[in-house]
């Protein structure tokens, strides 16, 4: 593996890394560390791209968040998610807070009944389960599964 020793070839790289996705600056510096010469350098050149527009934590927020919104996860999850890649909660509170979190959940348990209907409480009790391991909060659930309720009686 090659080390990275000149500004030039590390901001070659992360510009690599940012034409397949977009990246937050910690991933980028995680990524990199253990192949840069000086750790600061590493810092600069990210410095620099951040201030040239090119490296953004809130773009990077705003895709991921889509990505994950649109897969059936919760609030919690991707929250959480996001915070251990370097995102700061203010970042996601701007992003999310348009979301109707009830219909997303609705969504993701319509998606894995199949649409079809629930009466067993066992039953009712694993899909909440799964909904909340997908970060969802319970009073969204509730929601959901009142919604869903109505919708197939």
């Amino acid at each position: 593996m090659k080390i990275l020793d000149q500004p030039k070839t590390i901001r070659l790289k992360i510009m690599d890394f940012l034409s397949r996705r977009e990246h937050s600056e910690k991933e980028i510096f995680q990524k990199l560390s253990y192949r840069v010469e000086s750790q600061d350098m590493l810092l600069q050149v990210i410095g620099d791209l951040v201030k040239d527009g090119l490296l953004s934590d809130e773009r990077f927020a705003e895709s991921y968040f889509q990505s994950r919104k649109n897969k059936g996860f919760g609030p919690l999850r991707i929250k959480n998610e996001l915070s251990q890649r370097g995102i700061k909660e203010s970042i996601f509170d701007s992003i999310q807070k348009d979301t109707d979190w009830t219909a997303c959940a609705l969504k993701s348990l319509k998606k894995k009944t199949n649409g079809k209907e629930l009466m067993e409480t066992r039953e009712i009790l694993k899909l909440k389960k799964f909904l909340n391991y997908r970060g969802y909060e319970f009073q969204d659930i509730d929601k959901a599964f009142s919604e869903f309720s109505r919708e197939n009686l």
